[in-house]
């Protein structure tokens, strides 16, 4: 029988569990001034874009994070659910975890790997989403393809440094 967490529930959850893997990782970014001071002096490709559309890109990602936990929290309760409900929480870990590894710990081709692991959970939960809810794979596309893009820079970033 299929169980569906009420709708406030689901919301509450989603968004404290965006908020807080977001503040964790926060807690590390280029806002602080000597990580600004590093990445500003690492040697980075002419296609890494400025920071200021970094963050707005992540204000936004963000905000589908919340919308797909949601869908997902509230669909049908199955295996595609659960895959994506796992590769859902997975991305969470990265934008956790990626910010403490190449901000706070400087460790480029470890936070690399952080990137290119985000990007197999977040195709992992596009794809499950597709199965469990549609709506919840189209707002998961967007990080799937950032992911994609952020791991082809995060690496060759690593190489040029």
């Amino acid at each position: 029988m299929p169980v569906q967490v009420k709708p406030a529930t689901a919301a509450l959850f989603a968004i404290s569990a965006v908020a807080t893997a977001a503040v964790i990782g926060g807690s590390y970014g280029p806002q602080h001034p000597r990580a600004a001071l590093w990445y500003a002096s690492l040697r980075k490709p002419s296609y890494t874009p400025p920071g200021p559309v970094i963050g707005g890109v992540w204000g936004m990602l963000e905000i589908l994070l919340c919308i797909t936990g949601y869908r997902l929290l509230r669909s049908r309760n199955g295996t595609a659910r659960t895959v994506a409900l796992a590769g859902w929480s997975a991305n969470l870990a990265g934008l956790a975890g990626f910010p403490a590894m190449f901000f706070g710990r400087k460790q480029l081709g470890f936070s690399a790997s952080v990137s290119s692991a985000m990007f197999a959970s977040a195709s992992a939960t596009t794809a499950a989403a597709l199965r469990a809810d549609p709506v919840a794979a189209m707002t998961s596309t967007p990080l799937l393809l950032w992911t994609a893009f952020a791991t082809f820079l995060g690496e060759e970033i690593w190489r040029r440094n």
